[in-house]
């Protein structure tokens, strides 16, 4: 495969040889090994056209091989070139590879040949995927500069003392005009005598350690005739902060300057340099590169209502206000940087550990809403809005200004206190929404003919309760009656606003199987899960209203269930869509629990009557260390009824039923079936 196709792309295979049936052996040789090739027998090397072949397998009997090699691998000097002999020939390995090949193999030795390709197509690979990392690279070094020249924050790089490039805001500081006065200057010219006896001290330790450091200075600024900034030899007073850099493949020293003055030298420093995206940006790419597999996404924070707060406390005391909040939350994060006065911009990897990228910004976000701060003599409470995008094949710039595109068209959609994810940010952008399309239609066409299931599992009590209770599931069938899950289609049609049509259809079918089903004398109650897409519609309780007097169902019958994500990301819509179903005199559960790290905070502000751990929780539990049991109690001492899922084993039920879980649920008990017909009654 050359640099322009997909690895996953079938190779194009061109074998010049004696005779098409020996073509047709070797060919076999590599489909059976399940590499997909597409075959062009040549009976010629002159007939081959090299630009449209991948791997060449070569007999060594031509005449003139050398001579018709060597023109072959001056158009093509990437292209693996393999030379079969039978054993009449006498070729040795060295000659065939002066010859131009990249190797030599017996023809009767097809595992030989196998290898040889094998290993080949592996060294294209690795030559493709560099070559994409090398672009992304490139990209990335492109938009770092844009973002260095542009920022507000005056940036240079020193190599053994010597500035070798400084920004524009860096060299406005100091009162120079063009970059050329400035490079090759000593950084410790631009000091006075105190400060540059610290800088002299604080490389030596950066030096010797690496790590960055900081100091308050003070200098003189350059007197030139252009009017610049500080140009008139005032002094310039502030903090540099020393890091180690890269500058045009040569390690150098980064220098971050902040000035400051008599009016702003005692306010509070943010916690992080503002406006230092290109190190923030260098320093998420690092914190990637080091996790196997780790994806990357970028958010922004902002501060809701801050415009209001300064109106309120003051410009200074906002500001003072925004360092502390800001100063609380930062610790909890990794790589982060201040990029406004109330905004933050943090990356978080996904690496196996983390179950999603939108978990650290709800932790953010939830903690945030628990901070009440003091400030001008009034107690201030904030929320704050998190939008992120993915980071794709190395574009951070991009992603971070999809994340900041999205934080402001949810401003202006009126949405806040939550967090927004945005789909990666990639050049197949089409390809995405296509697909999206595609899923789109087939919900639409599910709907339409009424081709979703809906199955059932039980709940089982261990404290004595007979009641016969089921979860209901979704699933979608498609063209071959075959199930899909809803992890498959859901959140597409969450994010396109049509999973509050299945949540109706779900819940019409379920109560309407449910009437049936209670008609033939069993007392059942059904759990039934629903989207934030119902919980955010104001007109859903007026809908369900209706729909559950219509099947003349007692409201306690049915109780629906919100996803804890869903229950933290929309806190007020969610409390308002519980306590509207305690109207009706329906009860409410809250699944997944317990991954989040405010989950306790959460429940506190949502009246549900049952939570039902996260599997998580399950799967990771130790009978020894009471985690689990801990857990229950404290739900339990907060008034809720706790089910516990994924039990799959009988060992696993005397635990629970000593951790005092009430209900248990599980493919030990019964994995989800079309019927509601579990044996309550004889159940052990």
């Amino acid at each position: 495969m050359n640099s322009s196709q997909s690895v996953t792309t079938p190779v194009q295979l061109s074998v010049v040889g004696p005779s098409e049936n020996i073509a047709n052996d070797w060919n076999s040789c590599l489909r059976d090994a399940g590499i997909a090739t597409r075959l062009q027998y040549f009976s010629k090397l002159d007939q081959l056209e090299s630009n449209k072949t991948d791997v060449l397998l070569c007999a060594t009997s031509f005449e003139d091989l050398e001579q018709s090699l060597n023109q072959v691998r001056k158009k093509r000097p990437d292209l693996p070139i393999i030379l079969l002999q039978n054993g009449e020939d006498r070729l040795s390995t060295t000659q065939a590879m002066q010859f131009g090949a990249t190797d030599l193999v017996f023809n009767n030795n097809l595992e030989h040949l196998l290898l040889v390709v094998q290993r080949e197509m592996q060294n294209v690979r690795n030559a493709y995927n560099f070559s994409r990392v090398n672009k992304a690279l490139q990209e990335a070094e492109k938009r770092c500069s844009l973002l260095l020249a542009s920022a507000q924050t005056a940036i240079s790089y020193v190599h053994e003392g010597m500035h070798i490039y400084a920004n524009k805001a860096y060299i406005e500081l100091f009162g120079f005009a063009e970059l050329d006065e400035l490079e090759g200057l000593p950084i410790m010219d631009l000091l006075d005598s105190e400060s540059a006896v610290r800088l002299k001290e604080k490389m030596k330790f950066f030096r010797q350690t690496g790590k960055e450091t900081e100091f308050e200075f003070s200098a003189i600024a350059n007197s030139n005739d252009k009017g610049d900034k500080n140009a008139d030899g005032n002094a310039v007073c502030g903090k540099m902060t020393l890091t180690a850099a890269e500058y045009e493949g040569e390690d150098c020293m980064q220098i971050s300057v902040r000035e400051s003055d008599a009016t702003d030298a005692k306010a509070p420093a943010p916690s992080s340099p503002r406006g230092n995206l290109l190190e923030f940006l260098k320093d998420a790419a690092r914190d990637q590169s080091n996790v196997e597999g780790g994806r990357l996404t970028l958010f922004i924070a902002e501060i809701n209502g801050y415009e209001a707060l300064q109106a309120q406390l003051g410009l200074q005391a906002a500001s003072d206000y925004a360092n502390e909040l800001i100063s609380r939350l930062t610790p909890q994060l990794g790589s982060h940087t201040r990029i406004d006065e109330h905004r933050l911009a943090f990356s978080v990897i996904e690496d196996g550990v983390v179950l999603d990228a939108k978990d650290p910004a709800e932790n953010l976000r939830a903690k945030c809403e628990a901070q009440i701060i003091e400030a001008n003599e009034k107690s201030i409470r904030s929320t704050v809005t998190v939008a992120g995008a993915h980071v794709d094949e190395g574009l951070h710039g991009q992603a971070l200004d999809e994340a900041f595109r999205l934080l402001l068209e949810s401003c202006h959609d009126g949405e806040s206190n939550c967090v927004l994810l945005k789909g990666a940010a990639t050049k197949n952008n089409e390809d995405v929404s296509s697909e999206a399309e595609s899923v789109l239609k087939r919900i639409y066409e599910a709907i339409e003919n009424q081709s979703f299931m809906l199955l059932f599992q039980p709940i089982i009590s261990l404290r004595g309760d007979a009641d016969e209770h089921y979860e209901v599931f979704l699933r979608m069938l498609n063209d071959k009656g075959e199930q899909i899950a809803p992890d498959e289609f859901l959140q597409t049609a969450i994010d396109h606003d049509v999973a509050g049509k299945i949540d109706r259809w779900v819940i019409l079918q379920s109560i309407k199987l449910l009437s049936v089903h209670r008609a033939k004398g069993h007392d059942t109650r059904l759990t039934i899960n629903v989207t934030s897409n119902s919980v955010r519609d104001p007109e859903f309780s007026q809908w369900l209203t209706v729909a559950i007097k219509a099947a003349r169902l007692p409201s306690d019958a049915v109780i629906f269930q919100i996803t804890e994500q869903d229950a933290s990301t929309y806190l007020r819509q969610t409390r308002e869509f519980v306590e509207g179903l305690k109207a009706l005199h329906c009860r409410a559960s809250l699944s997944r629990f317990g991954t989040l790290e405010d989950s306790l905070e959460t429940l506190r502000h949502i009246p549900v009557d049952f939570v039902k751990l996260h599997p998580k929780l399950v799967e990771d539990s130790d009978d020894d260390d009471g985690a689990l049991t801990e857990t229950i109690r404290k739900l339990q001492s907060n008034g809720k009824l706790t089910i516990v899922p994924m039990v799959e084993s009988a060992g696993v039920l005397s635990a629970l039923w000593q951790a005092g879980a009430n209900y248990i649920q599980g493919y030990y008990l019964q994995e989800p079936t079309v019927e509601m017909d579990y044996d309550f009654i004889n159940d052990d």
